[in-house]
């Protein structure tokens, strides 16, 4: 049984997986479109900040309507803005600490993409980095195959039993991912 408790909305055409993690604070996690429904699971709580794991819109769009501090990897910044029209109030560095999350980089899909790795509960949020069965795609503007499989190799080197929670589709483990380097 987890300690933090994971929440997961589907929003947005492209059905982004949004996440609410809470213990002692609240995160939220990629939050694409459909604000409304997200503002609705947050009532009463209080967000500690919004983390993107990466700077495509599907992921971002309702992220300042939140009225929390936002988040991102340092290397898509620009990606963000250019869908949000504002800047991140913090970026995010690989190996950095973050409650209790360590911030990943998995650049691939986009440059600046991020994992938030949670040692103690095994969990990984992945954004379009890793799916179940699948990876996000390097065939989009700034996007790097080579890169890809060097971030696919970090997170296949967590635990086996670390539950992936990606930004598309159902939620997967480490172990279960074992092959996925060998579809590329």
């Amino acid at each position: 049984m987890l300690f933090v408790r994971i929440r997961s909305i589907k929003v947005g055409s492209l059905q982004t997986n949004c996440y609410i993690v809470s213990n002692v604070e609240t995160w939220v996690i990629d939050p694409g479109f459909e604000v409304e429904k997200i503002l609705k699971e947050i009532a009463g709580l209080k967000v500690k900040a919004v983390l993107l794991t990466h700077g495509h819109y599907d992921h971002v769009t309702s992220a300042f309507e939140l009225k929390a501090p936002v988040w991102i990897g340092e290397k898509d910044e620009d990606m963000m803005v250019f869908s949000t029209k504002r800047k991140a109030d913090r970026l995010l560095k690989d190996g950095e600490r973050i409650g209790d999350f360590k911030v990943i980089s998995t650049s691939g899909h986009t440059p600046g993409g991020l994992c938030l790795y949670n040692e103690k509960e095994k969990v990984v949020f992945t954004g379009d980095t890793m799916f179940a069965g699948d990876y996000g795609r390097t065939d989009l503007p700034g996007s790097s195959e080579t890169e890809m499989i060097t971030s696919l190799k970090k997170l296949l080197k967590l635990p086996p039993e670390t539950k992936v929670f990606p930004g598309h589709g159902g939620p997967t483990t480490i172990g279960d991912e074992q092959n996925l380097l060998q579809s590329i």
